[in-house]
């Protein structure tokens, strides 16, 4: 039996990946209008400022996605610890977390395709603004509906697990329940702020918890040939 370890990576994951999706998506979506004419979007993606400013927003993601699943693995750790045998709840848990970040990959991408294709492919850029107004839309897809239903089963997952065995405080129980309720709204944008915020809470509640022991560590021998 492995000894009882502290865990601090695992919340240290959780707090980065909140801080870094905030900051990320704020800076990719602050685009264009969607009402804006013609030639103020084309004006917008001619200037280096602006497209720097969606491409750092694209990096935050890409760091987002690496610490979410880092958090989501220390989450089931601890979820299968109290689950016992199977762990399928924990499982899901972790499924949803490495759905939620490929989603955030792939929507970064397509949300700034235009920017980084100008100032880091060389591409001329649009000539028209249908596609830049097209291919943002596309990322914002992945990201607010797609993600957010991976974040979704994490969280609902780890709720469950957690009003069943008492792992967790049954305050970031229900908390969870009504931040999987809000994010389903994530299409309107303001409901996605749910996510960093369970995320920090969960966080803060694991770094409290006490030392736990790993999963024991079986030995398989190898038959005599």
């Amino acid at each position: 039996m492995q000894e009882a370890r502290r865990d601090i990576w695992t919340p240290l994951a959780g707090v980065l990946a909140a801080l870094t999706f905030f900051f990320g998506l704020l800076f990719v979506a602050d685009g264009p209008g969607n009402n804006d004419p013609d030639a103020k979007v084309l004006a917008w993606y001619a200037d280096h400022g602006h497209r720097l400013q969606q491409i750092i927003g694209v990096y935050l993601l890409a760091f987002c996605g690496l610490f979410l699943i880092w958090f989501a693995a220390g989450l089931r750790q601890r979820l299968r610890a109290a689950e016992g045998p199977g762990g399928r709840l924990s499982n899901i848990a972790l499924a949803g977390a490495t759905l939620c970040a490929g989603m955030l990959w792939i929507g970064a991408a397509a949300a700034v395709a235009v920017s980084g294709a100008k100032s880091v492919g060389g591409v001329a850029g649009p000539q028209t603004a249908d596609v830049a107004r097209f291919l943002p839309h596309v990322g914002y897809a992945a990201i607010l509906i797609f993600a957010m239903f991976g974040a979704i089963a994490m969280i609902d997952a780890a709720s469950i697990v957690a009003l069943r065995t008492g792992i967790l405080p049954r305050w970031l129980v229900w908390l969870g329940f009504v931040c999987a309720i809000v994010l389903l709204f994530g299409l309107a944008f303001l409901p996605v702020i749910a996510f960093p915020i369970w995320l920090l809470a969960a966080s803060v509640v694991l770094f409290r918890l006490p030392a736990f022991e790993a999963e024991p560590v079986t030995v398989v021998s190898k038959p005599a040939s």
